[in-house]
């Protein structure tokens, strides 16, 4: 009888460390509940998914240079928004001439790579026993437009089904949803699932608001809750410095643009608390959690502090670049407090039993402090003040003694919540795997 197959989807090998420590988790699952089983993700770049994972990879969607669906998708709401030219349009000839050529690509060059495409996951599908879209938040057409993830996931789930497949999603978050298409592709593939499960109350309702029927899906924790203990690193001893990790996010920064004025506040922000904190006596570390988006914060903000004068050396200063979940993990067991606003993180944080502060501008930051009783250690981007920063950090410290032994309660019990959850996955998975086998 031949291994296994399990196809996992989502946007993996994209620099987002929390991306990756969720696949990492959910490859370590499978495998210790299916010894030997084949592995293949489809994702966005399957060149990293296959160096970093060492599982065999394709790619979510065919792709060419200097067009794609959703870049399609925003122009379509462009024109339904404004209709009208916008600003720094070709004039009106070389503007057909552009449409013109531009249908030419589709019609002679993306369709057929698409079909193609089509073709090539249904075989795909084929041969395979489950397609499962592991945790993270992708659930979304908020930040890729309708016809990026959303159509993604229909077009291989839907192959799946038709396959015969098992299709599973675990532990998603869901949400923001701002397309009518978007949410019809979402629904349909969530619709095609045998099993369902959401990682926190809030993506469950979002997806209830959009008209899609929840009634018989499950809430579970995030899915890296069940990261081995053997990946983590052992927490360190208290030391002298105590040394504090501060997460960094491109927080109202477009990739294309770091000079908006939220941004700069932002930075302002950041650099202030880390003044405050080495006039406390305490080491910063800087904490990114996604290379693409955050290394710039990083070396924006130590620029920063350099033209104030402040020390931006080590002991004062740690900031390393975080290429690999195993080096983020390093450095979070290196800390004795980690104030952050990326959710994974935080996730991580937790399980290395340290102290946090989420600073939230995403309702599942928020979600994740309050499911754990933490409300009072959450504070909003949008309305951050050093006062309130400084005097939460105060509060943090002062219930370390108290924190420590509940966060540690807390993480078993989520650790388990997840465990079970792909016990009885998989169990019914394996059920109807063996029920098809040619005997």
């Amino acid at each position: 009888m031949r291994p296994s197959r399990i196809v996992f989807y989502g946007n993996f090998g994209a620099g987002n460390l929390g991306n990756e420590v969720t696949l990492q988790t959910a490859i370590d699952q499978t495998r210790a509940r299916i010894p030997g089983a084949e592995l293949l993700c489809v994702c966005t770049n399957p060149d990293d998914v296959r160096s970093r994972h060492g599982i065999d990879a394709a790619p979510a969607m065919s792709r060419d240079s200097g067009w794609s669906w959703s870049e399609l998708d925003a122009q379509q709401t462009a024109v339904a928004t404004t209709g009208a030219a916008q600003p720094g349009e070709l004039p009106t000839r070389r503007r057909f001439a552009a449409k013109l050529k531009r249908l030419g690509r589709i019609l002679f060059r993306r369709l057929p790579r698409e079909l193609a495409h089509w073709y090539q996951m249904a075989r795909l599908m084929a041969r395979s026993d489950a397609f499962l879209v592991p945790g993270t938040g992708i659930i979304t057409d908020g930040s890729c437009g309708s016809l990026g993830w959303p159509y993604d996931m229909f077009k291989l789930s839907m192959l799946a089904r038709l396959c015969g497949k098992r299709v599973i999603f675990l532990s998603v978050g869901a949400g923001p949803f701002e397309h009518r298409l978007g949410s019809w592709l979402i629904k349909r593939s969530l619709g095609f699932a045998h099993y369902r499960s959401y990682r926190d109350a809030d993506s469950k309702r979002r997806l209830e608001e959009i008209g899609f029927d929840t009634t018989r899906d499950v809430l579970c924790p995030d899915l890296v809750f069940g990261l081995s203990h053997d990946r983590l690193h052992k927490p360190a001893i208290e030391r002298t410095p105590r040394i504090v990790g501060l997460g960094l996010k491109d927080y109202a920064a477009p990739v294309d643009d770091a000079d908006s004025k939220q941004y700069r506040d932002y930075l302002g922000l950041m650099a202030d608390f880390v003044v405050w904190l080495q006039g406390q006596q305490c080491a910063v570390r800087l904490i990114i959690g996604d290379a693409q988006y955050d290394t710039r914060v990083r070396e924006d903000l130590v620029a920063a502090l350099a033209q104030r004068g402040v020390s931006t050396q080590a002991p004062l200063l740690l900031s390393e670049p975080v290429p690999t979940v195993d080096e983020l993990l390093r450095q979070l067991s290196e800390t004795d407090a980690v104030i952050s606003p990326r959710f994974h993180n935080l996730v991580l944080a937790l399980m290395l039993n340290k102290p946090v502060i989420a600073l939230s501008d995403l309702p599942k930051v928020t979600a994740l402090l309050v499911d754990l009783g933490l409300g009072q250690f959450c504070l909003p981007l949008e309305t951050l003040k050093i006062e309130g920063l400084t005097g939460c950090f105060t509060q943090v410290l002062d219930s370390t003694g108290t924190l420590k032994p509940f966060l540690n309660d807390a993480m078993n019990r989520y650790r388990r919540a997840v465990e079970e959850q792909y016990a009885s996955v998989y169990a019914r998975f394996g059920e109807a795997h063996h029920a098809n086998r040619p005997r």
